[in-house]
């Protein structure tokens, strides 16, 4: 069973150049103004997602330098255990 996005109404406020500029994109590509803001937006989540997984895994691996010499290759079983944590 496939599930619908349910649509949200957003006002939006664009300067006249870029309002003009989405109309004409909107003819070209014929799609609604509405479809193509969305296509555009769902382009920039995507890249900002991919950005931040490259932050998170850039966080990681510094983490695990720092911790490489710490740990001395233990598992994270084994330093659990060490610490008496609960988790």
């Amino acid at each position: 069973m496939k599930t619908v996005d349910r649509k949200i109404r957003k006002n939006i406020v664009l300067s006249e150049n870029t309002e003009k500029e989405l109309k004409e994109m909107a003819e070209y590509y014929n799609k609604s103004q509405s479809a193509l803001i969305e296509e555009l937006l769902k382009e920039k989540i995507k890249e900002y997602r991919k950005k931040k997984k490259k932050e998170a895994l850039k966080k990681i691996l510094k983490n695990a330098e720092y911790f490489a010499g710490i740990t001395e290759n233990k598992t994270f079983q084994e330093l659990k255990e060490e610490m008496g944590s609960e988790y």
